[in-house]
């Protein structure tokens, strides 16, 4: 196996509190919703709006993205920790995406004036939204007795707009490929079988990563893959991703593959230094990485 060491130093910044710090994100109102009221935090008033019952909050939300639901659930009594949880609904007719929590109280949020309870403390869930548009539905569960408040915020995307952007090389990788779209060339690492890829990285910072998967001559029409990702040798997350083969980039060598549309999620890496690596598990099919971060988080030299 190939092994290349590249110096990963990122910015830490001194305000980061922890891995979904508020940085990059930007408040987003909902485009559809049943209820919603003014809450007091720290002294000044939000707005937050209400699941209770059948209530619902829609929002339309142009992928790939992040979405933040930050959440407050009622207490019946100051010292309860009740659990509660919210249903994420991406795609029409598809199993929801469920949240779960548990409160306690908050000292610094109070119930609007004349409601009765008590308020807990703030809760976030961060998603992943993948390409294309979404009408986002939020729910409770079927026969949910709670009363959530909810606000939402977007990751503003930090890799356009004319930002610059650093395209990061893995110490520890088996197969570079390049694939090249209009006389440019862009290199891929390959994840499947006997591919692995590793890096190191130091937050807190986002990691944009895009990945294709290579189309063998027996695939036809969209294909749904997984991409697990570990964290110094524990399971962090998979990402559930699905394209159509490309017609726009090719192999720079002649290859029996076809690679994908590029499908792109997020890494949120937290405070201190970490090992990530990329996994495609139980799959026979390989897929191509690439690994990006914004030129203002990056010292040093691990670029290409």
């Amino acid at each position: 196996m190939k092994r290349y060491i590249a110096l990963l130093l990122f910015s830490l910044g001194a305000l980061f509190t922890n891995s979904f710090a508020d940085n990059g994100f930007k408040y987003l109102k909902p485009a559809t919703y049943d209820q919603v009221t003014k809450l007091t935090v720290a002294g000044k008033s939000r707005t937050y709006f209400v699941l209770e019952g059948t209530n619902q909050i829609g929002a339309v939300i142009e992928g790939p993205s992040q979405l933040k639901v930050m959440s407050r659930a009622t207490l019946e009594k100051s010292d309860q920790r009740p659990d509660y949880s919210i249903e994420v609904l991406l795609e029409e007719g598809k199993k929801p995406r469920t949240i779960h929590h548990t409160s306690k109280l908050s000292e610094k949020a109070d119930l609007p004036d004349g409601s009765t309870g008590y308020l807990g403390v703030l809760r976030s869930k961060v998603i992943d939204i993948p390409s294309g548009k979404h009408n986002v539905i939020l729910r409770l569960p079927d026969g949910s007795k709670d009363k959530v408040y909810v606000r939402l915020s977007q990751k503003t995307n930090e890799f356009t707009g004319g930002t610059s952007v650093v395209a990061m090389t893995p110490f520890e990788y088996t197969t570079a490929v390049d694939l090249v779209s209009n006389e440019t060339a862009y290199t891929y690492y390959r994840v499947g079988g006997e591919d692995r890829v590793a890096l190191k990285l130091v937050g807190p910072a986002t990691l944009k990563v895009l990945s294709r998967i290579e189309f063998g001559p027996e695939m036809k029409g969209n294909q749904r893959w997984k991409i697990q990702l570990m964290e110094d040798g524990n399971a962090k997350k998979t990402y559930s991703l699905a394209a159509n083969n490309s017609d726009v980039i090719q192999y720079r060598q002649p290859s029996q593959y076809v690679p994908s549309r590029a499908e792109t999620f997020f890494v949120e890496i937290p405070s201190g230094e970490h090992v990530y690596e990329f996994r495609l598990p139980d799959d026979r099919r390989t897929t191509l990485l690439r690994f990006l971060l914004p030129t203002s988080e990056l010292t040093g030299d691990g670029s290409e």
